[in-house]
């Protein structure tokens, strides 16, 4: 018994380490699950796509201008204003006579799909950072993070 006592002073033990373990794995669980709520509150998938267009100010979309134009940029430049005073959501309800005004519907639809995401994706890590700094990392007497981690 003796001997096992000195053997786990000198060694340091192996309770701070798994502690510190134990506090990493709570740390990540809590991050993820702070990032799925974020999700899921926007309307989102596990992966942070396909969030809700509906909480985005049609005004806060910029063009992005991923598009080529043909001779002047009048119809997309129209088609995508247009789309953005009337507050389009869906592709299928860009229409009109002029191509160039469709895709213009059609790049602000997508510019606001993409801006959706990046804001639901931006909310998600920080959720995800501030539950995982609810947890501390503690190192040992040489430096090694007790999580396991060099």
């Amino acid at each position: 018994m003796f001997a096992t006592s000195v053997l786990l002073a000198a060694c340091g033990g192996h309770g701070d380490y798994n502690d510190g373990r134990a506090n990493a794995e709570a740390a990540a669980a809590a991050a993820e699950d702070a990032r799925q709520a974020t999700y899921e509150e926007y309307g989102a998938d596990s992966y942070g796509a396909g969030a809700d267009l509906s909480n985005v100010d049609p005004y806060a979309v910029e063009d992005s201008g991923n598009y080529t134009c043909t001779q002047d940029c009048s119809g997309h430049e129209a088609g995508f204003a247009w789309a953005q005073a009337n507050d389009i959501s869906d592709t299928s309800e860009c229409g009109g006579n002029s191509q160039s005004f469709i895709e213009g519907c059609e790049a602000f639809v997508e510019d606001r799909q993409e801006y959706a995401d990046s804001q639901a994706q931006e909310a998600a890590s920080q959720a995800a950072e501030a539950a995982g700094n609810e947890f501390e990392e503690y190192e040992d007497e040489r430096g090694h993070l007790l999580d396991g981690r060099y």
